[in-house]
C-alpha cells in the first residue's frame, strides 16, 4: 500500500469536507423554506463531525492533518467556486437562489459520497491490519450519514423542481432586472485554507505557488 498516497487523498477528502461546511453556512443562511435551513443546519452539523474523523483517521495513519495536498489545493479551489457561484445570484427569483443552493449541496454531496465509498472499499483490500481497522472504524461512523445526505439533496432537489413547474408560482418575468449579488470576496490565498470559525487551523505548508514547468512554458522557455 502507498502510504502517502493514501495521506494525500485524506488531505483532499478533508478539505472536501471544509468546503461543504462552508457551503452549509451559505445556504442556511439564507433559506427560506423551514425544512432546507433545519436540514442544512444538521447535516452541516455532521459535516463538521465528519472531518473531524479524517483528522484523527489522518493522525492515526501518522500524518499531519495540516498538511494541505496538492489534489487538496485543487478541491479547495473547486469548493470556493461553489460558494462563489452561490453569491451570484443577479436575477434569480427567491425560489430559484433555493434551488440553486441545493444545487450546489448535491454537488459537494455527490463529491463527498464518493470519498466515503473509496474508504468503504479499501477498508476490504488486502492492507495493513491497522490501517484497514483505522478506515473501516471511521467508515463506519460517517458513510449512513453521507448515504443520507446525497439521497436527501437529490430527491429534494427534484422535488422542488417538478413542484416548480407543475404548481409555480412562476417567478416574475422582470425578476432579470434585479440586482442582488454582493460582491465577491477576492481569494486571496489558496493554501492554507481560509481560517474561519471552527475550521481549521492554518496548515504548515507554504502557500501555493505555480508550478515552475507552468511558469517556464508561460515564459517560452
Amino acid at each position: 500500500m502507498e502510504r502517502q498516497v493514501l495521506l494525500d487523498k485524506l488531505s483532499e477528502f478533508l478539505m472536501v469536507e471544509q468546503g461543504g461546511l462552508e457551503l452549509y453556512r451559505v445556504a442556511a443562511s439564507r433559506a427560506e423554506i423551514p425544512e432546507l435551513r433545519q436540514r442544512y443546519e444538521e447535516f452541516g452539523r455532521q459535516t463538521a463531525r465528519h472531518r473531524e474523523v479524517l483528522t484523527r483517521l489522518i493522525q492515526q495513519l501518522g500524518g499531519d492533518p495540516n498538511y494541505v495536498s496538492p489534489t487538496a489545493r485543487a478541491a479547495q479551489v473547486k469548493a470556493a467556486k461553489l460558494v462563489e457561484s452561490a453569491l451570484v445570484v443577479d436575477g434569480l427569483a427567491p425560489i430559484e437562489i433555493q434551488i440553486s443552493d441545493l444545487e450546489n449541496v448535491l454537488l459537494a454531496e455527490t463529491k463527498d459520497h464518493a470519498d466515503w465509498q473509496l474508504l468503504s472499499q479499501l477498508a476490504t483490500q488486502p492492507i495493513d491490519d491497522a490501517v484497514k481497522q483505522a478506515v473501516a472504524a471511521a467508515v463506519k461512523e460517517v458513510e449512513q450519514e453521507e448515504d443520507r445526505h446525497v439521497e436527501w439533496a437529490r430527491q429534494t432537489l427534484g422535488q422542488l423542481c417538478l413542484q416548480m413547474v407543475t404548481q409555480g408560482p412562476a417567478p416574475s418575468p422582470e425578476r432579470w432586472m434585479m440586482v442582488t449579488s454582493g460582491p465577491v470576496p477576492p481569494i486571496e490565498t489558496l493554501n492554507p485554507s481560509p481560517v474561519l470559525d471552527g475550521l481549521l487551523p492554518p496548515a504548515k505548508e507554504p502557500a501555493w505557488q505555480e508550478a515552475t514547468v507552468a511558469r517556464a512554458m508561460r515564459a517560452g522557455a
